[in-house]
């Protein structure tokens, strides 16, 4: 496999940072991303995208072009069989990150999972776990090689636990942006877009309801809270709200990601700090 410059892996990095930054949608955000990462660092088939509940740590959704729905021996695997190198243990260890051949001290053969994979053709395999800077884990990647390719060297494990961070946050941001243009309840949080102006392009469902919520404003009057405004002149962060479920839910807070856009959301909500391009 060619090997990538270090130049080439921070240009990757800088890109997958602002992708994250973006507001995509999940599909969308998993899809530039693996565009960035063939660039970055080497690899066969397609990468295995993972959302994980940060709680639990349970596998929420998966992407792959290549593998449109998880095998359920895969599921069987993953939470049943006795092995190394699973999505949970990795988002649990401190370095999260780990490929196969590490977990297994350099003979992956007695592992039931690399049986597995090389049934699917892949031998090499690295995990990563997409965890925030504040250490709350939203994903994970998956990598592979064929037999006969080189292992994932450290040049490449670091660079892949460099942009985590960044991928955590685009998954984070993008589960709250589907959220919030497909409600699944009262609670959800809504999304309104703004113009260069501050005028109101848009907003889902909803959202009037958390700006109700804020002081100063006046949705009927067209008039939008300070706190909004703030955010939207990039000023320093929202007002201070409780965090804890157990708190009133009288009051919402003003996530913003992009320019242009603020989340409405109740105050226990996944932060999303402001980014700009």
């Amino acid at each position: 496999m060619t090997s990538v410059s270090g130049d080439a892996k921070q240009r990757a990095s800088d890109k997958i940072a602002r992708l994250a930054g973006h507001g995509l949608d999940l599909v969308s955000f998993w899809r530039a991303s693996t565009e960035v990462l063939t660039h970055a660092v080497p690899y066969d088939f397609a990468p295995c995208w993972f959302t994980l509940d940060p709680a639990s740590l349970l596998v929420t959704s998966h992407f792959d072009e290549g593998v449109p729905e998880l095998p359920p021996q895969w599921l069987l695997h993953e939470y049943y069989q006795d092995d190394v190198n699973k999505l949970a243990d990795v988002a649990r260890s401190q370095r999260g990150i780990s490929t196969l051949h590490e977990a297994t001290g350099g003979d992956p053969t007695g592992s039931p999972r690399w049986h597995f994979n090389m049934a699917l053709g892949g031998d090499q395999e690295l995990i990563a776990a997409l965890r925030t800077p504040t250490g709350e884990v939203w994903g994970a990647l998956g990598l592979y090689r064929e037999p006969g390719q080189p292992q994932f060297d450290d040049a490449e494990l670091a660079f892949v636990r460099r942009v985590a961070p960044s991928l955590a946050e685009g998954a984070r941001r993008a589960l709250l942006v589907g959220e919030a243009t497909d409600p699944e309840g009262p609670d959800a949080p809504g999304l309104l877009v703004l113009s260069q102006e501050g005028e109101v392009e848009s907003a889902t469902p909803g959202v009037e309801r958390w700006l109700a919520a804020l002081p100063d404003g006046d949705w009927d009057a067209g008039r939008l809270p300070s706190a909004v405004a703030r955010w939207r002149a990039g000023r320093s962060g929202p007002p201070s709200t409780p965090r804890s479920p157990g708190r009133s839910r009288s009051r919402g807070c003003c996530r913003a990601w992009a320019p242009g856009w603020c989340c409405m959301a109740p105050p226990w909500s996944p932060e999303v700090p402001a980014a700009s391009r």
